[in-house]
Formats: structure tokens, sequence, C-alpha cells
């Protein structure tokens, strides 16, 4: 077995100290003790110079502090098994029915949406372990299914679960995995028919590839992904996607086309109070926060009263977004020159990342104090 756990903490610039303080925090957070931290220096040590190999304690720990999985930690070897224990395998799992199981679709779902719930308040970071197992697991009844009329459902769960394990990770910054989870639920939204979820999954590779490659590719996708689909998606979806399209313009600089963008969006708005899916998590303030956050990239000074306002109004439970807000106010009164004030706007959202585990906004607030 390959250890990857010196190159996992060499590319987000992490000392063996701060690694073994992301462990300990994990351990916190699930109610374990660790031992003293000379100890774990020493077995890290010994990790990645593949002179011991993790137990599954500390690999839980390990996953959980880098935001990676098992293959991605090198903890897993492929191997090849038996024909015929592969044949028993998947005579044993293969499902022939022609109709969907509803008892299945219902406790599939019901997972994804509980998962979901939690994120929203309490961030990605304890979460995206279960999601991972979710997503496999969905993956893996489907792969089981033998008929188009199962299988439709299952791809459509699919495309949902894996798109919002690849928010977690993305948030959590492990972008590559996010990138992975929303081709996941691009193919499975495809499979399922599902217009509005795969307009959805490929509008998020946009974010991802904002984040990886360059603003102006991020635009260059978010342009096709609206031209190709918002004919075919609701209303409410249609808003969400002008006003993504119109983010990825604003960070690429062109600001003509973000105010275009922003203004069919805004033109729907009173869509959004009709019935929404349940991984669209966008109503009237969401999007005011949104344009927000366009006008503080833009540079305009409208950007600051319209976020005083959207703070006011915003639910305490979306604390991920909350971070964001503080993030934007930052961003706009530091084009006015009040530094104080818009450090003191970035050591709220820090505080509010810190809570929810949020690397994405924490590097943000670190970008914007760079700048300071």
């Amino acid at each position: 077995m390959s250890s990857r756990i010196r190159e996992a903490r060499r590319e987000r610039g992490w000392s063996q100290q701060r690694l073994i303080a992301e462990m300990e925090r994990v351990a916190g957070r699930h109610g374990g003790a660790l031992p003293g931290r000379d100890t774990l220096k020493s077995r890290i040590s010994r990790w990645e110079n593949c002179h011991a190999n993790p137990d599954d304690f500390y690999r839980q720990l390990l996953r959980e502090a880098f935001g990676l999985d098992d293959h991605e930690l090198g903890f897993v070897e492929t191997s090849r098994e038996q024909v015929v224990t592969a044949v028993d395998e998947l005579r044993a799992h293969l499902v022939t029915a022609r109709a969907p199981d509803p008892v299945l679709l219902e406790a599939l779902a019901a997972q994804t949406e509980a998962i979901r719930r939690q994120d929203r308040q309490y961030g990605a970071g304890p979460l995206l372990e279960q999601m991972r197992a979710h997503v496999a697991n969905v993956e893996e009844h489907l792969s089981y299914s033998a008929f188009d009329s199962s299988r439709r459902p299952l791809a459509q769960l699919l495309a949902d679960a894996a798109a919002l394990a690849a928010w977690q990770a993305l948030d959590l910054g492990a972008v590559d995995q996010a990138w992975r989870f929303f081709e996941t639920a691009s193919r499975a939204a495809r499979q399922a028919e599902d217009s509005a979820l795969y307009a959805f999954s490929r509008m998020e590779q946009a974010h991802v590839l904002g984040e990886v490659a360059s603003p102006q590719t991020a635009a260059e996708l978010a342009v096709a992904v609206w031209h190709g689909t918002q004919r075919q998606v609701t209303p409410s979806l249609r808003c969400w996607l002008a006003a993504a399209t119109a983010e990825m313009h604003a960070a690429a600089g062109d600001k003509t086309n973000a105010r275009q963008m922003l203004a069919i969006s805004e033109s729907l708005v009173d869509d959004l109070a009709g019935e929404r899916p349940p991984y669209l998590v966008f109503d009237r303030t969401h999007l005011e926060r949104w344009v927000g956050h366009n006008l503080a990239l833009m540079d305009d000074p409208a950007a600051e009263p319209k976020l005083r306002q959207v703070q006011s109004e915003l639910d305490g439970t979306f604390t991920r977004a909350g971070a964001a807000l503080h993030l934007d106010l930052a961003t706009s009164l530091m084009h006015r020159g009040v530094i104080d004030e818009a450090k003191h706007e970035i050591a709220r959202a820090e505080s509010l990342a810190r809570r929810v585990g949020s690397r994405r906004q924490l590097q943000r607030a670190r970008r914007l104090l760079g700048n300071s």
C-alpha cells in the first residue's frame, strides 16, 4: 500500500503539526481521544514513509481532515478477484424487477435530505464521509438494476446525492473530488432524463472551473450550460441559472454580460415563490444576496446597501451563506477604503466559516486579508 498522506498534506501547505491539529479537531467532534502530539507526529512520519499503515480509526480521522477518500489517500489497493467470486456476487445482487422499489427509493431520498439539512446549518466536515458512502450505495443499487424503468429513478437519486457530495467536497477544499462528484451527478441526470438536475450539476461544475482553471473558462462553461438548458427547466431554476451565469461573468470581469444575466434573474424572482426541487436552496432573499455578491465583484457601490438589507433577512441557520455575505461586505468596504470595518467583517466571516468547517470561505478570507 502506497501512502499519499505526505502528498495530501503538502498540497494544502500543512506541516505535520497542522495535520495533528486537524486530526484533533475531527476526533473532538466525534468525542474521541488521541495520544500526545509527539506520539502522533511519530505515527504520521511512519505512515508517510510507508513503515506502517493507519488503522480504521486513524483512516477515518485522516479522511475527514483532508476531505479525501481511501483511494485518494492510498489506503486501498486494487486487486483482481476470482471470476467465480465476481459472478456469484453479480448473481446475488442483480435486481431484475421491472418496477422500482418505492420503499428503497423513499429511504434513499430521505437519507440525502437528512444530510442536506444538517449540512446547511453545521457544515460539510462531519458529513462528507457519510455522503461518500451514501453515493456509493446508490451507485451500487443502480449498477445492479437491469431495466431502465428501475434505473431511471435510482439515477435521479444518484444525481441529487452526488451533487450534494460535490458541493460538500468543494466547500472543504477537495476540488478534484468535487469535480468527480459533479461529473457523476451530470451523467446520472442524463440517465434519469432529468434536464433540471443536469443543468444544476453542469452549472456547479462551472464553479469548480472557477477554482482550478480561469474565471473566463468558468464563464464560457456557464454560458454554454445556460444556452443549452434554460428552455428545458422551470422558471425557478432558470432564475438560479441566470444568477450563476452572472456570477461567472462578474468574476471574469465582464460587467456588461453580468448585468444582463442579473436582469434576467431578477425578472424571474416571482417564480421563486413556487415549488422548488430540494437541491435548489434558493428564494428571494438568497437571490438578493447573490445580487449583492455580484455587485461586490464588480466594485459597484450599490453592493453594500444591498448586502446590509439581506443581512437583516437571512435565516440564521444558513451559516455558510452568512459567512459569504460578511466576506462580500468586506470586499465592498475595501473598495471604499474602509479597511478597519472590512477586517471586522472578515473576522465575523471567519468565525462562521470555522463553525461549519468551510475551508473555501476561510481561504477567501485569507485572500481578502492579504489584499488589505
